[in-house]
């Protein structure tokens, strides 16, 4: 390497053990840190969007991203877990008259694939954990047969922007993809879409499709997600009356309301919210329905839900909480809503976000499936040897006290696909993730991360009215989960010490003179 291609990129005496800093070097931001007595550098936004690393919080040798939790070693830039997918750029470093110089971007090559492997991977499901769970076999050498199979007609695309900036009009169909459209085949990844898996026997390890066709499988993983909860009322029929699971769905609701001046969402959670703030900055007069206290009340709380209603209510959109809508009527289309204490709502559009229920009608007779979705050990293998499942479907044993979840979100179900693929390679390694989500309604994201279904004290640190907060959810004093506005290396410590099986009091979470980072190794 010649000395041309060095660049200098700070002074060496800048560099404090454990605290990453960005530097602009030419065109490229990079994160530099001193670790375990060197320094190393890496490219500094995350490669899922474009978060600034040097703002997140170093634990050891992994930075976690301080926008959506992503985490890669620093040392290499290796991705250590979702929702990222790509590794950072790597730079060789050295130090010269007490500055830090740096060379030429590494670039992550593909993965090296094993050959002469004749086994036969089938993976049921193309989104979050599908997608996750297929590159991840490559990328830890798989030489065998996968199959990546998906009913839509659609490859893998980013799902949770269907309800955020594509609904919103900020985003581009050609934006949504995950992988460019040649990504699978350069890793030999057999991509069948519009293809529908009616059985699997998990005895004779075969998958049966619609088409009568079958494939024989030695290790499958089961990630079809879910299927949108239908409103059990007369007119649901109608013309401009939405759900909302697909792109096709999303594509549709946009275009159902290009001419719309109204709209109303029935469902106050992920979807209803999402949808409700990204069709009102569309400029549409936005109506929402919902049988709750609060939006989201279930997940975050009646405070929290009620400080989000206040965000939308300034954004314009209208509210009708603790009812449901009995009727929709109207000519072909949708015009009118009728609400259970007979008020009516004339609307252009209707969209219901009613939650979703497990995909799992194809494997009925499998002898897989326990009230409604697929129970699986800590590797997530279901109860036949060599099937596995994860995401929406999968009820996961929760690492330190064994309590069955089933979490339906993005990050969970890509993390899980991550782990099912280094298990199906024979890994015994437990799952231990942190449950983690992220919403954002009108520029505001709300992080959560966790999982109580129930708790019995709400700890505030900060100002929920002032929309800069972490609040902690406790069961018998114990913290269960935490959600939070801001405050990203403070939230992701939290998450750390989650992860570790450990708690942090209420008093101590709501005194800021308490830092919580210095907690992770206490």
């Amino acid at each position: 390497m010649s000395k041309e291609q060095w660049a200098e990129a700070a002074k060496e005496r800048d560099l404090k053990g454990g605290v990453p800093v960005s530097a602009k070097v030419g065109k490229a931001n990079v994160m530099l840190v001193r670790v375990g007595g060197r320094i190393c550098a890496c490219g500094h936004e995350c490669t899922h969007y474009g978060g600034p690393l040097s703002e997140g919080l170093l634990v050891g040798n992994v930075i976690t991203c301080p926008w959506h939790n992503a985490r890669f070693d620093v040392r290499d830039g290796k991705m250590v877990a979702a929702p990222a997918l790509d590794d950072l750029v790597s730079h060789p470093v050295k130090v010269e008259n007490g500055a830090v110089f740096i060379g030429p971007a590494r670039s992550p090559g593909p993965p090296t694939i094993g050959v002469g492997d004749k086994r036969t991977f089938v993976i049921v499901g193309a989104g979050a954990a599908g997608n996750a769970c297929a590159e991840t076999l490559r990328q830890e050498g798989f030489g065998g047969r996968i199959l990546l199979i998906t009913a839509e007609m659609d490859g893998p695309y980013d799902r949770p922007a269907l309800s955020k900036d594509f609904m919103a009009g900020e985003l581009s169909r050609k934006s949504l993809p995950l992988r460019r459209a040649d990504f699978y085949e350069t890793r030999s990844i057999e991509l069948l879409t519009g293809s529908c898996v009616t059985e699997l026997d998990a005895g004779a390890r075969t998958v049966s499709f619609s088409d009568g066709s079958s494939v024989k499988f030695d290790c499958a993983l089961l990630a079809t997600g879910g299927i949108p909860r239908k409103a059990d009322i007369p007119g649901a029929n109608l013309a401009s009356f939405f759900l909302l699971r697909s792109l096709g769905d999303a594509e549709a609701i946009t275009d159902g309301v290009a001419e719309a001046e109204r709209v109303v969402i029935l469902g106050a959670g992920f979807i209803g919210m999402e949808a409700a703030s990204s069709l009102a900055s569309r400029g549409l007069e936005v109506h929402v329905v919902a049988p709750g206290r609060a939006p989201m009340e279930k997940v975050f709380g009646e405070q929290i839900g009620k400080w989000l209603q206040r965000l939308h209510e300034e954004n314009g959109v209208r509210f009708y909480l603790g009812n449901t809508a009995r009727a929709v009527s109207g000519k072909g289309k949708v015009q009118e809503v009728v609400l259970a204490d007979g008020s009516r709502i004339v609307t252009d559009a209707v969209v219901a976000g009613l939650g979703i229920v497990p995909a799992v009608d194809y494997i009925r007779d499998a002898g897989l499936v326990e009230n409604g979705a697929v129970p699986v050990n800590a590797r997530l293998q279901t109860k036949a040897e060599g099937v596995y499942a994860a995401g929406d479907i999968a009820v996961v044993p929760d690492r330190h006290t064994a309590e069955p979840q089933r979490v339906e979100h993005w990050v969970v179900a890509e993390r899980q696909g991550q782990h099912a693929a280094k298990a199906m390679l024979g890994s015994d390694a437990v799952y231990s993730e942190v449950p983690f989500f992220w919403t954002r309604q009108f520029g505001t994201s709300v992080k959560y991360a966790g999982f109580a279904r129930q708790y019995d004290k709400l700890a505030v640190r900060g100002s929920i009215e002032a929309g800069d907060f972490l609040a902690g959810y406790y069961s018998g004093g114990r913290m269960k989960a935490v959600s939070g506005v801001g405050r990203a290396q403070e939230f992701i410590a939290l998450c750390e010490i989650l992860k570790a099986g450990r708690t942090v009091g209420p008093e101590e979470l709501q005194d800021e003179g308490v830092d919580l980072r210095g907690l992770i190794s206490a």
